[in-house]
């Protein structure tokens, strides 16, 4: 099985992702990591969203757009497990390699994009900030990150999402109760792929 999963920032994407690596034994691919490895490479700071976002706007002008999707495809295709979750969908494009990754794989394909209202991903970014010792931003701030052309095509993925996956607003749930509503879906999708 793949799980595809989106969302807008701090909208409670990690915490999904770890809990079906913890649930399932689920291989966890994050389109971030691919991208804070090459910021390290470079000598940039690897945990700074700005940073990363602006190192993908630059890559994508000389690469091209599925230049990142590409990197996942081909670590993807290393794998050999049964269960893997691909997180930090922010593009299009990223849909269509989850496709194509899912095809190859002969696998079924969930899609969840989590979300939350602007406020309470602000908080939950500046916690994340100051969990990591680093300096809470503001509300200003915390908006232009998401106006940054990186992040411009999320509410298409949202669209695409809410007819073809699930859409889950983590504001006024727990985890464990998103992670209830996610499991139902996977074991749903687990009995129609057994009766195929």
């Amino acid at each position: 099985m793949i799980i595809g999963i989106a969302g807008p920032t701090a909208s409670g994407k990690t915490t999904v992702a770890r809990m079906l690596e913890e649930e399932y034994g689920a291989v966890r691919l994050r389109y971030s990591s691919i991208l804070s490895e090459m910021a390290l490479e470079r000598g940039l700071d690897p945990n700074d969203k700005a940073t990363l976002q602006g190192l993908f706007l630059n890559e994508r002008e000389t690469r091209g757009e599925d230049f990142l999707t590409k990197e996942m495809e081909e670590r993807v295709g290393q794998l050999d497990k049964d269960f893997i979750v691909i997180e930090g969908n922010r593009r299009l494009v990223d849909i269509d390699t989850l496709r194509r990754i899912t095809k190859a794989h002969e696998d079924s394909l969930i899609l969840l994009f989590i979300d939350a209202s602007r406020e309470t991903r602000f908080d939950r970014y500046n916690h994340r900030l100051i969990t990591q010792n680093e300096e809470p931003i503001s509300f200003e701030a915390f908006t232009a990150l998401e106006a940054n052309d990186a992040e411009n095509e999320i509410d298409d993925l949202k669209t695409i999402f809410e007819k073809e996956g699930l859409v889950i607003s983590t504001d006024n749930q727990n985890a464990e109760a998103v992670f209830e509503e996610i499991k139902k879906l996977i074991e749903a999708e687990k009995l129609t792929t057994v009766s195929n």
